[in-house]
């Protein structure tokens, strides 16, 4: 078997693959991938041991041709490799690589001492199908990415909620974008959810069938599995956060907040739990570290029922949320006893507040 490729076509399309290959070193099928030529469609296949990436370059033309390597060595080569053309060969149980040079790539073998072949992604492709736009896809991944849970504490949390909203939470951070996608709810992994932005053409296809669900476009395929335990996701108490009055509203500039927050930042120790003060008046924003060290003031260009209050947040908590708002200004809500809000289109962002700091 032998296939001709070229460089740069292959490169486009390696760049892409490996970000499906996590490369646990517990799980070896996580550090392969499959190089595929089947009646003139190429494609590239990587896992992370739940979910699978398919990048399909469907011009390419030439013998049926089937290998499995090391996506990292092969990759990297490829990636090096500034001739025209690549040429991989399987020659005496090995994959032979002529680019810039001639080399032999070593082809893993299973238990049984023959090739390995990649596991198939077995789906009913005659369920329903719905699509979504792409840039609304990336706005979620945007946006809600800043407020997922990062430890399994919780493993839930680890997820992307798509219900009558799309929600992540780790409990001191909550992002909801009023936009509902699919008829009954959905857990996605994060792993999962963020290989959709490979997607590059405008509109995207998914499919889901009980725990499974594809998302495809004409050159990239990604299937998986939803996450357990959809039914401990704390949606009600969620969403009843969502819903609870704020009393008073004010809109600042977001680069001020964000240089302001930065600058903090130099002033805000462990010692300190990572916390700022936040002193609403009438017509500006204080805000300051917990030792009045660092003092900063930022005038109200818009306010709604503004009223005195006193708040402590962590900083690290509130500038995430602050830096993946889209828009110049943020409409930030206040005089709840357990959070902040800030709104913006169909987006709402939430941020505990701390209670003790002493």
């Amino acid at each position: 078997m032998q296939i001709t490729l070229n460089t740069l076509k292959l490169q486009e399309a390696i760049t892409k693959s490996i970000r499906g290959a996590s490369n646990n070193k517990m799980i070896p099928i996580t550090g392969l991938m499959e190089i595929n030529l089947n009646n003139n469609v190429f494609s590239l296949v990587t896992t992370d041991a739940t979910n699978i990436l398919k990048v399909i370059e469907p011009s390419i033309t030439g013998e049926n041709f089937y290998a499995v390597v090391q996506a990292d060595t092969f990759s990297k080569l490829v990636l090096k490799t500034t001739s025209d053309n690549i040429t991989l060969t399987i020659k005496d149980g090995n994959l032979e690589f002529k680019g810039n040079g001639v080399y032999s790539i070593e082809l893993p073998l299973d238990e049984e001492g023959k090739p390995i072949k990649f596991p198939e992604f077995v789906f009913d492709y005659d369920s329903e199908t719905t699509t979504i736009n792409l840039a609304l896809l990336k706005f979620i991944i945007l946006t809600n990415k800043a407020a997922i849970a990062e430890t399994m504490e919780r493993p839930y949390l680890t997820g992307y909620y798509f219900g009558d909203k799309v929600i992540t939470s780790n409990i001191f951070k909550i992002c909801a974008n009023d936009i509902k996608i699919f008829s009954q709810p959905v857990l996605l992994s994060s792993n999962l959810v963020e290989l959709l932005s490979l997607f590059n053409e405008e509109t995207v296809s998914i499919q889901y069938v009980e725990d499974k669900i594809i998302f495809k476009t004409n050159n990239i395929m990604i299937s998986g599995t939803q996450l357990e335990d959809i039914e401990d996701y704390p949606i009600e108490a969620i969403t009843n956060y969502i819903e609870d009055e704020f009393t008073s509203m004010c809109k600042i500039p977001k680069k001020q907040m964000l240089d302001i927050l930065d600058r903090l930042t130099l002033f805000v120790t462990v010692y300190d739990k990572n916390s700022i003060c936040l002193t609403f008046s009438e017509e500006e924003l204080i805000i300051n570290n917990k030792k009045n060290s660092g003092n900063e003031v930022i005038k109200y260009k818009e306010t709604n029922n503004a009223q005195p209050f006193t708040c402590f947040v962590d900083i690290e908590l509130l500038k995430s949320q602050v830096m993946v708002q889209p828009t110049e200004t943020i409409e930030l809500w206040y005089g709840h006893s357990k959070a902040i809000k800030m709104n913006f289109d169909k987006t709402t962002q939430l941020v505990a507040l701390m209670q003790d700091i002493n």
